[in-house]
C-alpha cells in the first residue's frame, strides 16, 4: 500500500513539471524593449580659409603735424583782424595787427639817426685821412653808426611786428582775440591765434610696455571715428617714442593719416588698428563655437551623421574671430548652433 502511493506521488510530480513547461512555452509571451538613440538636432557650415590680421588696438586724438600759436611780438591795442576760425590762408598773409602811429615815429627817428650817422662816418673818415682827427675820434664814429643801426633795426622790426603773420599756409584753428584787446609779447593767457596744417594730421596712441616691442615704423594702420561710421581712414606708424610718458608704462606712438581728410577736425577720438601680421590666408573660427572644458580647448565636426570633437589651439583674437591651429581643414563640416548640447559621437538631426 505504501509503495502504490510512493508511486502515484512520483507520477504526479512529472505531470507537473510538463504542465509548467507547457504553460510557459504557450501560455505566456516574453516582452523585448528595443533602445532607440536620440538625436540632436545642429546646423552646419563648412569651414574654409579666409584673411585675417594680427593688429594692435589703442585709442588717440587727432593733431596736426604742423601747428603753431601765434603771438604778437610788439605791444599795443588791436585795431584789425582779417581772419576767423576756418580760414585758409598762405604763409605770410597778414592775419591781425595792433596800432601803428607809436611804432612809425619811432622807426621814421631811428632812420633818421642811421642816416645822420652814415654821414657822420663818411666826414670822420675824410678828417682822418686828412689827419684833423684821431684814430680814437675816427673809431667812436664808427661805433656810433653801429650803434645806430641797431636801433633802426629794432624800430623797424618793432613796426613789422605790428603785423600778426602766418609762418606756413594753413587753416586757423583757434581764435582768442577782438578788436581792442590789448596784446603784449608772451602776455596772454591764451595764444590769439592756432595756425594748423590741416592736410598733414596724425594721431598720438599710448602703447604699454609689454607690446612696444612689436610695433615698428611704417606699419599699416585702419583708423575709425564715431563721427564718420561709414569710412575708413589709413595710415602708417610714423614716430615711436623713445621714453614712457609722464612716469607710466606707455609710450607714445605718432600714427599719420594719409588719404581724403575731408570734413576732418582736431582733437576727434580715434579708433585706431596697427596691423602687426597679416594673413591671405588663415584656418578663422568664430569665438563663440570654441568651448574649454578646463584641460582644452575645442569644437565638433560633423563626421557620417555624429558629432566629432576636434581641439584647437587659440593663436590670435580680432573681435569676434579667432585665428586657430587645430585637427580640422577646410572643406571640414562645423556645427555651428546646437554645439554646446552634443558631446562626442552624439546622433545628429541636422536642419537648416
Amino acid at each position: 500500500m505504501k509503495i502504490r502511493n510512493i508511486y502515484r506521488l512520483i507520477l504526479s510530480l512529472i505531470i507537473s513539471g510538463l504542465v509548467l513547461v507547457t504553460c510557459s512555452s504557450n501560455g505566456e509571451t516574453e516582452e523585448k524593449t528595443e533602445v532607440v538613440e536620440a538625436k540632436v538636432p545642429v546646423a552646419l557650415d563648412s569651414v574654409k580659409y579666409q584673411p585675417f590680421q594680427i593688429d594692435f588696438h589703442s585709442i588717440g586724438r587727432v593733431v596736426s603735424e604742423n601747428q603753431v600759436n601765434l603771438l604778437f611780438q610788439s605791444a599795443g591795442q588791436v585795431d584789425s583782424i582779417w581772419v576767423n576760425v576756418g580760414d585758409y590762408v598762405t604763409k605770410d598773409q597778414r592775419l591781425a595787427s595792433i596800432e601803428t602811429d607809436v611804432y612809425k615815429t619811432m622807426f621814421a627817428q631811428a632812420k633818421s639817426m642811421y642816416e645822420k650817422a652814415q654821414r657822420d662816418l663818411e666826414s670822420s673818415k675824410e678828417l682822418f685821412n686828412s689827419k684833423v682827427i684821431s684814430s680814437d675820434q675816427f673809431e667812436m664814429a664808427r661805433i656810433g653808426l653801429d650803434n645806430a643801426r641797431a636801433a633802426f633795426t629794432q624800430a623797424k622790426n618793432s613796426m613789422d611786428n605790428t603785423y600778426l603773420r602766418a609762418p606756413f599756409s594753413g587753416w586757423i584753428v583757434v581764435k582768442n582775440l577782438n578788436i581792442g584787446d590789448l596784446v603784449a609779447p608772451g602776455g596772454a593767457m591764451q595764444p590769439p591765434l592756432v595756425l594748423a596744417d590741416m592736410e598733414h594730421l596724425k594721431i598720438i596712441i599710448p602703447v604699454p610696455e609689454a607690446r612696444i616691442g612689436q610695433i615698428k615704423n611704417g606699419q599699416f594702420a585702419q583708423i575709425k571715428f564715431k563721427t564718420f561710421p561709414d569710412r575708413v581712414f589709413e595710415g602708417a606708424v610714423l614716430r615711436i617714442g623713445m621714453s614712457p610718458k609722464n612716469f607710466s608704462n606707455n609710450f607714445d606712438v605718432e600714427v599719420r593719416m594719409a588719404g581724403n581728410m575731408r570734413g576732418m577736425r582736431l582733437g576727434l577720438v580715434a579708433d585706431v588698428r596697427i596691423v602687426l601680421e597679416y594673413f591671405d590666408e588663415a584656418l578663422v573660427l568664430p569665438l563663440k563655437l570654441i568651448q574649454d572644458d578646463g584641460i582644452a580647448q575645442f569644437v565638433y565636426t560633423e563626421e557620417e551623421g555624429r558629432a566629432v570633437r576636434k581641439e584647437v589651439e587659440i593663436q590670435a583674437l580680432s573681435g569676434s574671430q579667432v585665428y586657430v591651429k587645430a585637427e580640422v581643414a577646410p572643406g571640414d563640416v562645423l556645427i555651428v548652433r546646437g554645439h554646446t548640447d552634443v558631446k562626442d559621437g552624439t546622433l545628429l538631426d541636422i536642419v537648416e
